[in-house]
């Protein structure tokens, strides 16, 4: 009797996981969590160097992902990508994207950083474009750039003078990270149990040697419960969790639609730091997530067909 229960709730669970809303659920999860990551790498900082922290982060996300696969005893020979896949990932998606970015973050705003950031998408549909064939249309543009410039309106207050240097380095980590995400798609079919953790590892060891051996840390500030539990946060959520459902996102839908959700956090790190950071949220802020949802409501009009039709083609297989 018990295994088939057992049973029926494996189908039951196969058959949400192949449906559009089980897509929809996973990509506002991403958002939503990568949303809140920006209040947390604030709060992170204060305890720990920038690559340093980084480092740390992707050395916790990926036990946790080893640990996860273990319990769902997922067999890492069997289903091991090959290297090469890890070492892009980790050199693309964990290492450039995120030292760069939080390098950036003690030297601009975080709403100029927010911003610059918010080109991924543009430069996903040019890597889509030449490696795996997509093709962005019109309204996927015209509406990236609205949603841009809502990203702009809540971001950019009062001076936004920058470093050109540290706006290079938050475009080069914008630039890493499309390329990174489109590269995944390629081999989105490989077990992200298998993938991610090893990227992360490789990537984390990397990054926290380099910031050990050469950034000053204060271990007094560093061991503080606010530092800690950002850096927990961040590892466990912002990474470990948020990455494993960008991969099973990548393996439904297009890596334009994917990039789309750089434009909608910037929405959610406002409302997070309103809420939690007692920051203000004021009309500017409205309008330009209004522009931003409509932005992106614009780009995803064909995107929620090829969801519907891509979740309907998984089932039936």
């Amino acid at each position: 009797m018990g295994n088939v229960i057992n049973a029926r709730r494996r189908h039951l669970w196969a058959r949400f996981s192949a449906s559009p809303a089980a897509t929809f659920a996973a990509y506002a999860g991403c958002v939503l969590i990568w949303g809140t990551t920006w209040l947390g790498i604030k709060v992170s900082l204060t305890g720990l160097p920038a690559v340093t922290g980084a480092g740390l982060r992707f050395m916790l996300a990926s036990g946790f992902l080893y640990m996860l696969g273990r319990l769902l005893r997922i067999d890492l020979r069997r289903n091991a990508p090959p290297f090469h896949l890890i070492a892009v990932l980790a050199l693309t998606m964990f290492g450039l994207n995120y030292a760069l970015t939080y390098v950036a973050e003690t030297h601009l705003a975080s709403g100029l950083v927010a911003v610059i950031f918010g080109t991924m998408p543009f430069f996903i549909f040019a890597f889509a474009h030449v490696m795996v064939g997509e093709r962005a249309g019109r309204n996927t543009i015209v509406g990236a750039l609205l949603a841009l410039g809502g990203v702009a309106m809540i971001s950019l207050v009062g001076d936004v003078r920058a470093d050109v240097l540290y706006v290079l380095a938050t475009l080069i980590a914008s630039a890493s990270s499309g390329f990174a995400n489109v590269y995944l798609k390629r081999f989105a079919h490989v077990e992200p149990l298998a993938t991610l953790p090893p990227a992360m590892l490789l990537a984390g060891i990397a990054m926290a040697a380099y910031g050990l051996g050469l950034e000053r840390t204060d271990w007094h500030r560093a061991i503080a419960p606010a530092s800690i539990a950002a850096l927990a946060y961040l590892a466990i959520f912002g990474s470990a969790i948020a990455f494993y459902l960008n991969h099973w996102l990548l393996q439904r839908i297009d890596s334009g639609t994917m990039g789309l959700s750089a434009l909608m956090i910037p929405v959610i790190a406002v409302v997070v730091g309103a809420v939690f950071g007692h920051e203000i949220f004021g009309l500017r802020d409205l309008l330009g997530a209004l522009l931003v949802i409509g932005g992106v409501w614009l780009s995803m009009t064909r995107s929620r067909e090829n969801v519907a039709a891509a979740a309907e083609a998984h089932l039936v297989a």
